[in-house]
């Protein structure tokens, strides 16, 4: 009986010691996350090695500007579009046609094929309230043998690929919010390819001027005319009822989230049609109209030969120069389309189809 009365009365000390000790594992670590927060930009120029380096800086300014309280305009897509389209240039030619202050910002994927963007639109972007969603689109993102291959797989393995792709709202919910507020979540990638020497702290692949803070990727080269990756990332192509399904599952998506999205069709090198057969080109554009949103098609011969060879990177890939022009041109069918500005510019070589 002494005994059980000793145990009796020694529970509630236990219990506040279990307590006490639980509030200040929790203190250390917000404090040491606040901490690190602090040391990081002291330590290393990278970002957090939540996705490939060079796509994280879309992420994190979305982030931002949903902690203000904006609803910008999200670009999104492939490396097409995080080469192709400044927001930079966009937001100011904005301004300067039609008067508007606009925010918007870049959230591309590298190897962003369909499969990706598919969650990346639902959950995610949607869930952070832009104004707008701009899809540059392009054939390779549909071509079915890409829908669950090596950028799937690559993506799926970062952090927040991981995150967007879970099921369970619950988990994407709290994982992506440890992503945006714990450097100690956000950093673990970094910290053990540090630690285990994989990679040495700030080697990255790319210089870390090239990439701004609204996700553009600044490529002032011209690379070659290989017509390589035309033939494996183009052609042929037929779309499957999979990539059908995806393109209409994204329409939907937007249609009942009240967001408007647009696929913007963008400008490949005329080249690459020594390798894209008529009827490949054909199926590809009935595909993009499964989606039911309105299409800017600016891969026009118009809009080709407007552009001209000197703004391809690659038979695929738009370098700086032809994003300073490409950039423009959306901005102008953009304020044509939203603010009613009439076209006056080389913008009237895209073709616009509302749905």
């Amino acid at each position: 009986m002494r005994r059980l009365f000793m145990q009796d009365f020694e529970s509630p000390r236990n219990l506040r010691h279990l307590a006490l000790l639980v509030a200040l594992v929790v203190v250390t670590f917000v404090a040491g996350d606040w901490l690190l927060g602090r040391l990081l930009p002291l330590i290393t120029i990278e970002p957090p090695f939540i996705l490939r380096f060079q796509n994280v800086q879309g992420v994190e300014k979305l982030w931002d500007f949903a902690a203000e309280g904006i609803e910008p305009i999200v670009f999104t897509g492939s490396s097409q579009i995080y080469s192709g389209l400044s927001p930079h240039i966009f937001n100011d030619r904005i301004k300067a046609i039609s008067g508007t202050t606009v925010n918007s910002v870049d959230i591309t994927v590298w190897g962003g094929v369909i499969t990706i963007q598919h969650d990346l639109i639902r959950n995610f972007i949607l869930t952070h309230h832009p104004q707008r969603i701009i899809y540059g689109i392009e054939m390779q993102a549909l071509l079915p043998s890409l829908l669950n291959g090596h950028t799937v797989e690559d993506f799926r393995n970062k952090a927040f690929g991981y995150a967007i792709s879970r099921e369970s709202s619950f988990e994407r919910s709290l994982l992506l919010w440890l992503l945006e507020h714990s450097n100690w979540v956000r950093y673990r990638d970094n910290f053990r390819e540090w630690l285990t020497g994989t990679r040495r702290i700030n080697q990255l692949e790319y210089p870390p001027n090239s990439v701004d803070d609204l996700g553009f990727y600044n490529e002032p080269k011209i690379a070659d005319r290989d017509p390589i990756t035309i033939q494996v990332g183009f052609a042929p192509f037929t779309a499957t009822d999979a990539v059908r399904q995806l393109v209409a599952d994204i329409g939907v998506t937007c249609r009942n989230s009240g967001v408007q999205c647009v696929l913007l069709n963008m400008p490949i090198h005329p080249l690459a049609y020594d390798y894209i057969a008529s009827e490949t080109e054909k199926d590809y554009q009935t595909t993009l109209r499964v989606a039911g949103l309105d299409i800017w098609d600016f891969n026009t011969p118009d809009c080709q030969a407007l552009l001209g060879d000197s703004s391809f990177y690659n038979l695929n890939h738009l370098n700086t120069q032809g994003a300073e022009r490409f950039s423009r041109m959306v901005a102008d069918v953009y304020a044509s389309v939203f603010y009613g500005v009439p076209i006056t510019s080389d913008a009237t070589c895209a073709v616009i189809t509302p749905q």
